[in-house]
């Protein structure tokens, strides 16, 4: 039985140590000794590694930029990595996209496309990579423009797709950009401190553009040397012949809170001339809590009450024509503006009457000292 006890107690033992020991060596620093938190405990300090996806794309955007010649070839690759143990297989075809507020004239480009070395389907060995060429075959016809496509990746073995948005440009002569804002609103008033701004862009031109927005905020009541804070920021492209609205997604971005700010929207984009364009929007928002609005409202409504009780009281008085209402009143106002005016003109006379027998006594007290 002893015997027992003592071996188990040695496990125990040696169990407790071992666990220390790694525990020592996972949160050795680069000097050899052990990191401390900010509350002085030794902190877990081992290195976690993110494992990759099983299988990955290399970008979701190509972007073959201009192209200042027609009737030849342009090349660019993308990569497929297989991070499983097994081989996968892959298939890979252009298509035209299906984007709201893209004319068909900007999807021409998809059939523009081809697979380099002419094959669609792929096996991936396991723990291997394949780069994939695209071709784009530009018509010697080609119209200038942006040309939009998306090429479609299936992963046949796992089941899943991938998307990668292609864009290329005819920048040959008739080119043109077009982009202008044509609406800037921001909600003046707010019941729940959440913020309300929008931007508007249009895009007149044959060629697209990536259009940025952002959003700041401050205090009206500020002074003139506090920052701004930063709001909402992000991009977007603007297809030839489209407008895109560029709107503040308020249920995520972080409450105003209650008060009167100054709400800055920024937008840049590449106007008819090609010229690259900054325009601010600055508007004045309210955000009231609900208690606020109900007081207003209640000294709305008791206005409100009044005007029609006094417009019942002069109605009875004067009868039902109102236009001879202000005739009537100005009237029977005769008399007393009347005592009025005669009183101040009283009042006027004894002051200048007072003045006069002041100005008798100094004269008299003038005469006596000069007797």
């Amino acid at each position: 039985m002893k015997k027992t006890l003592l071996v188990g107690l040695a496990l125990c033992a040696l169990l407790n140590i071992s666990f220390l020991t790694i525990s020592a060596s996972a949160c050795l620093g680069p000097d050899g000794k052990p990191v401390e938190g900010t509350d002085g405990e030794v902190t877990n300090c081992a290195t976690v590694v993110e494992e990759p996806e099983p299988f990955e794309v290399s970008t979701d955007a190509i972007d073959f930029g201009y192209f200042s010649e027609v009737g030849r070839s342009y090349t660019q690759t993308f990569v497929l990595s297989n991070n499983t143990g097994e081989a996968v297989a892959v298939k890979v075809s252009p298509t035209k996209p299906e984007t709201a507020g893209l004319s068909d004239d900007n999807k021409l480009g998809a059939d523009w496309i081809v697979i380099v070395g002419g094959v669609k389907f792929f096996e991936i060995p396991a723990h291997s990579t394949k780069t994939v060429g695209l071709r784009v075959m530009v018509p010697a016809d080609a119209k200038p423009g942006s040309q939009y496509a998306k090429i479609i990746i299936d992963n046949t073995t796992a089941k899943e797709t991938h998307e990668i948005d292609v864009r290329m440009t005819v920048a040959t002569e008739g080119l043109a950009f077009g982009g202008e804002v044509v609406k800037s609103e921001a909600a003046p008033v707010s019941l729940d401190e959440k913020l309300r701004a929008s931007m508007t862009v249009k895009n007149g031109g044959n060629a697209g553009f990536e259009a940025e927005y952002s959003v700041r905020v401050k205090s009206k009541f500020a002074s003139n040397t506090e920052e701004w804070k930063e709001a909402y920021k992000t991009s977007a492209t603007v297809y030839p012949g489209s407008e895109h609205k560029f709107e503040v997604p308020s249920d995520e971005v972080e409450k105003l809170g209650y008060g009167l700010f100054t709400i800055e929207q920024k937008v840049v984009y590449i106007n008819s001339k090609g010229e690259k364009i900054e325009e601010v929007s600055t508007r004045t928002v309210l955000n009231l809590p609900v208690w606020a609005l109900c007081v207003a409202g209640g000294v709305i409504a008791l206005a409100i009450v009044v005007t029609i009780i006094v417009k019942v009281v002069r109605k009875k008085k004067y009868g039902d024509d109102e236009e001879d209402w202000d005739e009537e009143e100005e009237e029977e106002e005769k008399p007393r503006k009347a005592k009025k005016a005669a009183k101040k003109t009283a009042k006027k006379e004894k002051k200048v009457k007072a003045k006069k027998e002041k100005k008798v006594d100094i004269e008299i007290d003038q005469e006596d000292i000069e007797g």
